[in-house]
C-alpha cells in the first residue's frame, strides 16, 4: 500500500461491492478485510444485481439526491419514512413528496 494514491472515489452500493470482490476473488486471494468485506455484501444484499442497478438508476434521477445517497438508499431499502430521512442531513430541502416517491419506488423493487 504504500506509495499508492487514490486517483478518485465513486461512492458505490453493497450488490456493487460483491460484485467487485466476488471477480476479484476468482482472480486471486483476497485479503482479510476484503474476505470480511465480502461476506458482509453477501449477507446484507437486499435485491439482485439486476434490480439494484435499476432502483439505483431511478432513484439518481430524482433532482436532489446525490449518488452517495442513491447508494445507501438501495442498500437500505427503507419501509419507512423515518429510516429514509436518516439518508439526508438536518438542513437537506428534500420535500415529501420526492420521500413518498422514493419509498414507492423501494416497495416497487422490494416485491
Amino acid at each position: 500500500m504504500i506509495g499508492e494514491k487514490v486517483l478518485h472515489q465513486k461512492p458505490v452500493s453493497l450488490n456493487e461491492v460483491k460484485q467487485l470482490l466476488s471477480d476479484r476473488k476468482k482472480e486471486k486471494d483476497l485479503s482479510y478485510e476484503q474476505d470480511l468485506t465480502l461476506k458482509y455484501a453477501k449477507r446484507f444484499t437486499k435485491l439482485s444485481p439486476a434490480n439494484a442497478e435499476k432502483l439505483l438508476e431511478e432513484v439518481r434521477k430524482i433532482v436532489g439526491i446525490s449518488d452517495a445517497q442513491a447508494s445507501k438508499i438501495v442498500d437500505l431499502l427503507p419501509e419507512k419514512k423515518e429510516t429514509l430521512e436518516m439518508v439526508f442531513p438536518k438542513d437537506s430541502k428534500i420535500g415529501e413528496a420526492t420521500i413518498e416517491k422514493i419509498l414507492g419506488l423501494c416497495n416497487k423493487y422490494r416485491k
